[in-house]
């Protein structure tokens, strides 16, 4: 009987765990982070620590596992989680969570919008079948537009139900991402 319990007892978890990651964005999620974008941006800004650190491997993903990993190295972590709280939000890691979230899901409709994935598939081919490029320089090049796929790829995977919940806001969005230039 006890380990009957226990079985129902990790199963609700396990279960309720799952809801909670599926949850899709919401208007006042959305609307908080369009709030809250510009004054997290100018203190970040301010922060000498967080610009283009030239430590960083440019082959990272972004995620927000790297943004709150920047913050720790920078030692930042308590000075933003204040200014992500003074802003709504719990803590750094929901806030840069959302944010990855809306930048993916933003990223996912511009490239179903403008059907990249043919774009540089086309780009491949043509640099594959191109006589006049050596054969060394055509692998290296092959191999960025790889690289370059698989990131949109990674970036674009946002889910159906986030990508809907962002609609509404596509160019609010647009406008705080393009004068951040996140």
């Amino acid at each position: 009987m006890r380990l009957f319990k226990t079985l129902v007892v990790t199963l609700v978890m396990l279960t309720a765990s799952i809801v909670q990651a599926e949850q899709p964005l919401t208007n006042q999620k959305i609307e908080q982070w369009l709030s809250s974008i510009d004054s997290i941006q100018k203190w970040a800004e301010s922060n000498e620590a967080l610009q283009d650190d030239p430590t960083q491997d440019p082959n990272d993903s972004f995620s927000a596992d790297m943004l709150i990993n920047q913050l720790k190295a920078a030692n930042l972590y308590d000075e933003a989680e204040d200014i992500i709280q003074e802003n709504g939000f719990d803590s750094p890691e929901q806030w840069a969570d959302i944010q990855m979230r809306i930048i993916k899901s933003m990223i996912s409709l511009e490239i179903e919008k403008e059907n990249i994935n043919a774009d540089v598939q086309a780009q491949l081919d043509q640099i594959k079948n191109n006589p006049s490029i050596p054969d060394e320089q055509k692998e290296m090049m092959m191999n960025m537009m790889q690289s370059s796929m698989k990131m949109m790829e990674s970036m674009s995977n946002a889910s159906p139900a986030d990508k809907a919940a962002i609609k509404p806001y596509i160019q609010q969005i647009r406008q705080k991402l393009d004068s951040e230039e996140m």
